[in-house]
């Protein structure tokens, strides 16, 4: 079923006159810090991450979509505070988070060299210590404004944004301290995600080899030692060095525990819920087989210099899979929500998503 220009042009006017009340204020402030980031480090926002000592935050974009999300699903509850002082405290949170994420863009060097050196982080993954410490200060940043510019009883609705960033600083925590195969419960899902990675592969008419004269064999041949991808392609041999943080575990895990926070808050029957939340999981699961995937045949058969490829693929997947998943959820819903309608109409129980505000006390389970 198509979508007219009519139901676009509809739904971005929804869109807009509930972003445009007072009480959608405050989500500018939680959100500068990500648009001063933008503005004085563009470069790091490019969606390679790590490259060329740039601090990957990318990710942060999608704090974006998590915070419309979360204000949209409780916006009845959210309400701007009228109190002077509140505004005042909040500048001053905001003053401080600004002069961190300053420090942490033009003194990148003394925090790598030294502060990183004094918490006994990994000299090999400096970077990931400090994209770490953005996520947690920013998690923080997002619950201290939202309980100043509304009220603490809301922090537990502006939770998805929240979760993410934690979720995000703690994998990048991890990687800082823990790089490579140190985890070795991580690096399990490694054979977990790159076993069906070769079958896939063994599909398309790669040759798995059980030696490792590789070089000698023909083009698309690989082999596969423990940790290792050895593959001979039809631009020359290979080798594919694979530790839990670069096999997709990190995003995996994320944007899995998003989705399932995401279905956790809609309006819809717990089964249905549990469902769509089981069928997001998965389905990032098999969008991660699917990036790394590309990166062997990228290899195959278009360049040896996969750098840019492998750092960028991953994050244009996992957020193209997850807008694309949420719509369709989204859309399903209001379907459903229209053919009964004439039922629960009546009694003021049910409201599409992306339409008008839900009456005071209906929330899903």
């Amino acid at each position: 079923m198509k979508i007219g220009s009519e139901q676009v042009r509809g739904y971005a006017s929804r869109i807009y006159h509930e972003f445009r009340t007072r009480d959608a204020y405050p989500l500018l402030i939680i959100l500068v810090p990500i648009l001063f980031l933008m503005v004085v480090d563009p470069n790091s926002f490019s969606l390679i991450w790590f490259y060329q000592r740039e601090v990957a935050r990318a990710g942060f974009v999608f704090v974006f979509f998590l915070v419309a999300w979360d204000f949209h699903d409780s916006r009845s509850q959210f309400r701007m505070t009228r109190a002077k002082w509140r505004y005042f405290l909040a500048g001053i949170v905001l003053a401080g988070i600004l002069s961190y994420y300053y420090e942490s863009v033009f003194n990148t060097d003394y925090i790598r060299v030294y502060v990183t050196s004094q918490l006994g982080v990994s000299q090999q993954s400096t970077l990931s210590f400090l994209l770490a410490a953005e996520f947690f200060l920013y998690a923080l940043f997002c619950l201290a404004i939202t309980a100043i510019l509304y009220s603490p009883s809301t922090t537990a609705l502006m939770v998805t944004p929240v979760i993410y960033a934690f979720g995000s600083g703690i994998l990048d925590a991890m990687d800082a301290y823990f790089p490579q195969d140190s985890l070795a419960f991580l690096q399990v899902w490694v054979y977990v995600i790159w076993n069906v990675v070769i079958f896939l592969l063994g599909l398309m008419g790669f040759h798995t080899n059980a030696n490792s004269a590789i070089t000698q064999s023909p083009p698309m041949a690989l082999w596969v030692p423990p940790n290792r991808l050895f593959l001979v392609g039809e631009k020359g041999p290979m080798t594919l060095t694979i530790f839990w943080p670069s096999s997709g575990v990190v995003s995996m895990i994320v944007y899995s525990l998003v989705i399932i926070v995401l279905m956790v808050k809609l309006d819809a029957p717990r089964k249905r819920k549990a469902l769509y939340a089981a069928i997001g999981a998965v389905g990032t699961y098999l969008v991660n087989v699917i990036r790394i995937t590309l990166i062997v045949l990228y290899v195959t058969y278009i360049s040896l210099d996969v750098e840019t490829f492998h750092e960028s693929i991953g994050e244009v997947l996992f957020i193209v899979w997850i807008f694309i998943f949420l719509l369709v959820v989204i859309r399903m819903e209001n379907r459903r929500f229209r053919e009964v309608k004439p039922i629960s109409g009546a009694h003021g129980t049910a409201t599409p998503l992306g339409g008008s505000v839900a009456p005071s006390g209906v929330r899903s389970a």
